[in-house]
């Protein structure tokens, strides 16, 4: 049986590689450094989450209007995504989470609880 596509919209090499071998035995990992990129990967295959990062250098959109819209499409309105941030700042998970990301998680990565977090979504479709 073939594993749960997961997306890693993450500008940060270092922060990609760290999150793919964090999740690899649970799910199939594709990155994309962008919005264009993202959109066009979520567009070619069927995903059951999104790890997003919020700043994606200013280049594009982040990772917040990237998630909006989304949740604009009916295709993608129950697609899970997970905002993974560098901003911890009290309030900022509160903030995310009502923004429409279904779970926060703040960098350093914490391999652990992102796993776990992977695995409640690739589990439940499975």
């Amino acid at each position: 049986m073939e594993k749960p596509h997961v997306l890693i919209v993450e500008d940060n090499k270092i922060n990609a590689l760290v999150l793919k071998k964090a999740i690899q035995s649970v799910c199939q990992p594709t990155h994309v450094t962008d919005d264009n990129q993202a959109f066009a990967e979520i567009e070619k295959k069927p995903y059951e989450l999104i790890l997003m990062d919020i700043n994606l250098g200013g280049k594009s959109l982040d990772g917040e209007a990237i998630m909006k819209t989304l949740r604009e499409d009916p295709k993608y309105r129950d697609l899970k995504i997970f905002a993974v941030t560098s901003y911890a700042m009290p309030g900022d998970k509160e903030r995310f989470l009502n923004a429409g990301f279904d779970q926060y998680f703040t960098k350093p990565i914490n391999k652990g609880a992102i796993l776990d977090g992977v695995k409640s979504v690739v589990e439940a479709t499975a």
